[in-house]
Protein backbone atom coordinates (compact mmCIF):
# COMPACT_ATOMS: atom_id res chain seq x y z
CA UNK A 1 0.00 0.00 0.00
CA UNK A 2 2.82 2.38 0.81
CA UNK A 3 4.18 1.67 -2.65
CA UNK A 4 0.85 2.55 -4.29
CA UNK A 5 0.68 5.87 -2.42
CA UNK A 6 4.23 6.77 -3.51
CA UNK A 7 3.45 5.86 -7.10
CA UNK A 8 0.22 7.91 -7.00
CA UNK A 9 2.01 10.97 -5.54
CA UNK A 10 4.74 10.65 -8.17
CA UNK A 11 2.20 10.49 -11.02
CA UNK A 12 0.24 13.47 -9.66
CA UNK A 13 3.46 15.51 -9.34
CA UNK A 14 4.50 14.55 -12.90
CA UNK A 15 1.12 15.61 -14.30
CA UNK A 16 1.26 18.94 -12.42
CA UNK A 17 4.82 19.62 -13.61
CA UNK A 18 3.92 18.71 -17.20
CA UNK A 19 0.82 20.92 -17.08
CA UNK A 20 2.67 23.98 -15.71
CA UNK A 21 5.47 23.64 -18.27
CA UNK A 22 3.17 23.29 -21.26
CA UNK A 23 0.79 25.98 -19.99
CA UNK A 24 3.50 28.64 -19.42
CA UNK A 25 5.58 27.98 -22.52
CA UNK A 26 3.08 27.27 -25.24
CA UNK A 27 3.87 27.87 -28.91
CA UNK A 28 1.99 31.18 -28.81
CA UNK A 29 4.32 32.83 -26.31
CA UNK A 30 7.73 34.05 -27.45
CA UNK A 31 10.78 34.76 -25.38
CA UNK A 32 11.19 38.56 -25.28
CA UNK A 33 13.01 41.01 -23.09
CA UNK A 34 10.73 43.35 -21.19
CA UNK A 35 10.61 46.79 -22.81
CA UNK A 36 11.70 48.42 -19.57
CA UNK A 37 15.04 46.58 -19.57
CA UNK A 38 17.95 48.77 -20.68
CA UNK A 39 20.79 47.14 -22.54
CA UNK A 40 23.59 48.06 -24.92
CA UNK A 41 22.13 47.77 -28.41
CA UNK A 42 25.38 48.46 -30.28
CA UNK A 43 29.02 49.14 -29.49
CA UNK A 44 32.27 49.49 -31.46
CA UNK A 45 35.92 49.99 -30.64
CA UNK A 46 38.20 52.13 -32.84
CA UNK A 47 35.56 53.04 -35.40
CA UNK A 48 35.23 55.35 -38.41
CA UNK A 49 31.91 56.46 -39.92
CA UNK A 50 31.41 58.57 -43.04
CA UNK A 51 28.15 60.46 -43.65
CA UNK A 52 27.13 61.08 -47.24
CA UNK A 53 25.43 64.34 -48.31
CA UNK A 54 22.51 64.70 -50.74
CA UNK A 55 24.83 64.88 -53.76
CA UNK A 56 26.50 61.57 -52.85
CA UNK A 57 29.76 63.03 -51.60
CA UNK A 58 31.16 62.73 -48.08
CA UNK A 59 29.73 65.33 -45.70
CA UNK A 60 31.69 64.42 -42.58
CA UNK A 61 33.79 61.67 -41.02
CA UNK A 62 33.46 60.69 -37.37
CA UNK A 63 36.07 58.52 -35.65
CA UNK A 64 36.54 57.55 -32.03
CA UNK A 65 37.99 55.05 -29.59
CA UNK A 66 34.62 53.68 -28.38
CA UNK A 67 30.97 53.99 -29.39
CA UNK A 68 27.97 52.80 -27.38
CA UNK A 69 24.21 53.00 -27.97
CA UNK A 70 21.40 51.78 -25.71
CA UNK A 71 18.13 50.25 -26.89
CA UNK A 72 15.93 52.91 -25.26
CA UNK A 73 17.76 56.01 -26.52
CA UNK A 74 18.30 58.04 -29.69
CA UNK A 75 21.73 59.06 -28.34
CA UNK A 76 25.02 57.38 -29.16
CA UNK A 77 27.87 58.01 -26.73
CA UNK A 78 31.42 58.29 -28.08
CA UNK A 79 34.80 58.45 -26.34
CA UNK A 80 37.67 60.43 -27.90
CA UNK A 81 35.68 61.61 -30.94
CA UNK A 82 37.29 63.32 -33.92
CA UNK A 83 34.76 64.98 -36.22
CA UNK A 84 35.85 66.21 -39.67
CA UNK A 85 33.66 68.53 -41.77
CA UNK A 86 34.64 67.92 -45.40
CA UNK A 87 33.15 70.81 -47.41
CA UNK A 88 35.48 72.37 -49.98
CA UNK A 89 37.40 75.35 -48.54
CA UNK A 90 35.41 75.05 -45.28
CA UNK A 91 37.04 72.05 -43.66
CA UNK A 92 37.29 71.73 -39.90
CA UNK A 93 38.55 69.04 -37.54
CA UNK A 94 36.90 68.94 -34.11
CA UNK A 95 38.14 66.76 -31.25
CA UNK A 96 36.96 66.31 -27.66
CA UNK A 97 37.05 63.90 -24.73
CA UNK A 98 33.50 62.66 -25.39
CA UNK A 99 30.46 63.24 -27.59
CA UNK A 100 26.78 62.42 -27.86
CA UNK A 101 25.41 61.86 -31.36
CA UNK A 102 21.65 62.16 -31.87
CA UNK A 103 20.58 60.81 -35.27
CA UNK A 104 16.99 61.98 -34.80
CA UNK A 105 17.99 65.63 -34.22
CA UNK A 106 21.05 65.34 -36.50
CA UNK A 107 23.35 66.78 -33.84
CA UNK A 108 26.72 66.02 -32.30
CA UNK A 109 27.34 67.43 -28.84
CA UNK A 110 31.06 67.45 -28.09
CA UNK A 111 32.06 67.70 -24.43
CA UNK A 112 35.21 68.49 -22.45
CA UNK A 113 38.39 69.88 -24.02
CA UNK A 114 36.80 70.66 -27.38
CA UNK A 115 39.26 71.87 -30.02
CA UNK A 116 37.91 73.00 -33.41
CA UNK A 117 40.65 73.67 -35.96
CA UNK A 118 40.30 75.03 -39.48
CA UNK A 119 42.03 72.92 -42.16
CA UNK A 120 43.81 73.76 -45.44
CA UNK A 121 44.36 77.46 -44.62
CA UNK A 122 47.22 79.42 -43.07
CA UNK A 123 47.07 80.76 -40.50
CA UNK A 124 44.33 78.42 -39.30
CA UNK A 125 41.61 79.42 -36.85
CA UNK A 126 41.53 77.35 -33.65
CA UNK A 127 38.53 77.46 -31.32
CA UNK A 128 38.73 75.98 -27.81
CA UNK A 129 35.76 75.47 -25.49
CA UNK A 130 34.28 72.93 -23.07
CA UNK A 131 31.18 71.98 -25.06
CA UNK A 132 30.00 72.47 -28.61
CA UNK A 133 26.77 71.48 -30.35
CA UNK A 134 27.05 70.89 -34.11
CA UNK A 135 23.98 70.50 -36.33
CA UNK A 136 25.30 68.17 -39.01
CA UNK A 137 22.76 69.02 -41.73
CA UNK A 138 22.91 72.83 -41.42
CA UNK A 139 26.60 72.87 -40.40
CA UNK A 140 26.01 75.28 -37.54
CA UNK A 141 28.19 74.96 -34.45
CA UNK A 142 27.23 76.76 -31.25
CA UNK A 143 28.00 76.99 -27.57
CA UNK A 144 27.18 79.17 -24.58
CA UNK A 145 30.45 78.24 -22.84
CA UNK A 146 33.62 80.32 -22.73
CA UNK A 147 35.32 80.30 -26.14
CA UNK A 148 38.98 81.02 -26.89
CA UNK A 149 39.68 81.76 -30.57
CA UNK A 150 43.19 82.06 -32.02
CA UNK A 151 44.42 82.80 -35.52
CA UNK A 152 48.12 83.44 -35.91
CA UNK A 153 48.99 85.93 -33.15
CA UNK A 154 45.39 87.16 -32.75
CA UNK A 155 43.37 86.08 -29.69
CA UNK A 156 39.67 86.54 -28.90
CA UNK A 157 37.58 85.34 -25.96
CA UNK A 158 33.80 85.26 -25.71
CA UNK A 159 31.02 83.78 -23.63
CA UNK A 160 29.40 81.75 -26.39
CA UNK A 161 29.44 81.75 -30.18
CA UNK A 162 27.61 80.57 -33.28
CA UNK A 163 29.58 79.49 -36.35
CA UNK A 164 27.79 78.88 -39.65
CA UNK A 165 30.17 76.78 -41.75
CA UNK A 166 28.09 77.23 -44.92
CA UNK A 167 28.31 81.05 -44.87
CA UNK A 168 31.58 81.24 -42.84
CA UNK A 169 29.84 83.64 -40.43
CA UNK A 170 31.06 83.71 -36.82
CA UNK A 171 28.96 85.48 -34.18
CA UNK A 172 30.47 85.98 -30.71
CA UNK A 173 27.79 86.17 -28.03
CA UNK A 174 28.93 88.29 -25.07
CA UNK A 175 31.87 89.61 -23.04
CA UNK A 176 34.09 89.63 -26.11
CA UNK A 177 37.68 90.67 -25.50
CA UNK A 178 41.09 90.12 -26.99
CA UNK A 179 43.17 91.51 -29.83
CA UNK A 180 43.35 91.09 -33.58
CA UNK A 181 46.65 91.44 -35.41
CA UNK A 182 46.82 91.48 -39.22
CA UNK A 183 48.79 88.63 -40.75
CA UNK A 184 50.88 88.46 -43.90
Amino acid sequence: MNRNVSLSVFLVMAVIAWWTITNKYSDDSQLQLPESERYVDMYMNEFEMTAIDDSGGPSYVLTGSYLERYNDSDDTQIKQPVFQLLQAKKQWTVSADSAIVNDKDETIELQDNVVMQQQNIEPAVTIRTQNLLIHTRTQIAKTKALVNITRGKSRLNSNGMVLNNVTSELVLSSNVNGYYLPYD
